[in-house]
């Protein structure tokens, strides 16, 4: 069963709640996350769900993937050219922040795990905003949540898109995006459940700020 992820700010007090796709364990806003990478040299969609204190840099949050991997990110109307790592060396490096998506590519092997080390960018009781495009906009939950992002209340994308918007999930297993679920007439079509560190496509007609709060 996928679980919302309850961060607390009690300094003494760690918490961890599993989801079937990541472990999150947090003490005073700042843990990790264990993200499942595709095996067999497969895509995976991911966003990280931490700001990590040095500019969020690809080189940095993804430091331990092998060699041949790679990151591929969105521009709002393409994929940017892939970011190789070769010779225990990435070849560029790109600003990952909080609430955006990105795609990794791991060569053939033992299955991995990215862990994304950071603080939670939004304080206890307040709120973030993450700016969604007209269009399509490659996304992740600037906190880390793992729920229905169709009815979370504290995710709170459901309502924040207009009618006729769209939210595309990425089937690691199939290697190929799911079909999409549309709004109509103010409801979704099905549910759209999310994980701690995925990333997903959201398409909408009309720009719009989605707000997310972290409840103590």
């Amino acid at each position: 069963m996928r679980t919302k992820i309850l961060l607390t700010a009690a300094a003494a007090l760690v918490a961890g709640i599993a989801s079937s796709n990541a472990q999150v364990y947090s003490a005073n806003v700042v843990g990790y996350a264990n993200v499942p990478l595709a095996a067999a040299g497969g895509y995976t969609l991911l966003s990280n769900p931490f700001d990590d204190g040095n500019g969020n840099q690809s080189s940095n949050l993804l430091s331990t993937l092998p060699n041949k991997s790679q990151v591929i990110t969105w521009n709002g109307t393409g994929y940017n050219t892939a970011i190789g790592k070769s010779a225990g060396a990435w070849g560029g490096s790109v600003a990952l922040p909080p609430g955006t998506g990105f795609f990794v590519k791991t060569p053939a092997g033992t299955p991995l795990t990215n862990t994304f080390v950071g603080s939670v960018i939004v304080l206890v009781g307040a709120s973030g905003t993450n700016a969604v495009a007209t269009g399509y906009n490659l996304v992740g939950s600037e906190i880390p949540y793992a729920a229905d992002a169709t009815t979370d209340t504290n995710i709170n994308l459901g309502a924040t898109l207009a009618n006729k918007s769209q939210m595309i999930d990425w089937n690691s297993g199939a290697q190929d995006f799911d079909t999409a679920v549309g709004k109509s007439a103010g409801s979704w079509g099905s549910s759209f459940p999310i994980s701690v560190g995925e990333g997903f496509f959201v398409k909408t007609p009309s720009a719009a700020n989605w707000v997310e709060t972290l409840n103590p």
